[in-house]
């Protein structure tokens, strides 16, 4: 991921990491990844900020928090994903996050959508950057 960051920036893409405050069900374990594949502090900016700053993660992307007062993390905050120009969404499978609902950024047309290991599809997209 560090390495994909690298090139984009290269490209004159503004790179920036966002962590849902839960994600990974508690908060800590996700910073901590990104310290060990040394994302420099400033470039992890606070969900809101991400959020109001940069329009640009399952239930912690999930837009039914916003649209849909049915779903049961409605309220919830969220990283407005759907709001980016594009989404890469890197999922083993089509089943739901942890609360159970139906994610339907899965099905915007903006994103694209890749069911496989996220570190080799991140590796494959690195490959493709650098290339490209």
């Amino acid at each position: 991921m560090r390495e994909l960051a690298e090139e984009l920036e290269k490209k004159g893409i503004e790179v920036f990491f966002a962590i849902h405050p839960v994600a990974g069900r508690i908060p800590g374990p996700i910073n901590d990844l990104l310290a060990e594949i040394n994302v420099p502090y400033e470039e992890l900016v606070e969900m809101d900020e991400a959020n109001f700053e940069r329009q640009t993660a399952d239930d912690t992307v999930n837009p039914a928090a916003k649209d849909d007062k049915n779903s049961p993390i409605y309220g919830m905050p969220i990283i407005s994903a759907d709001l980016a120009e594009n989404v890469i969404f890197l999922k083993r499978s089509m089943r739901p996050g942890f609360a159970g609902g139906e994610n339907g950024l899965l099905y915007n047309p903006k994103t694209l959508l890749a069911f496989a290991d996220a570190k080799d599809t991140l590796t494959k997209v690195l490959a493709t950057v650098k290339n490209g």
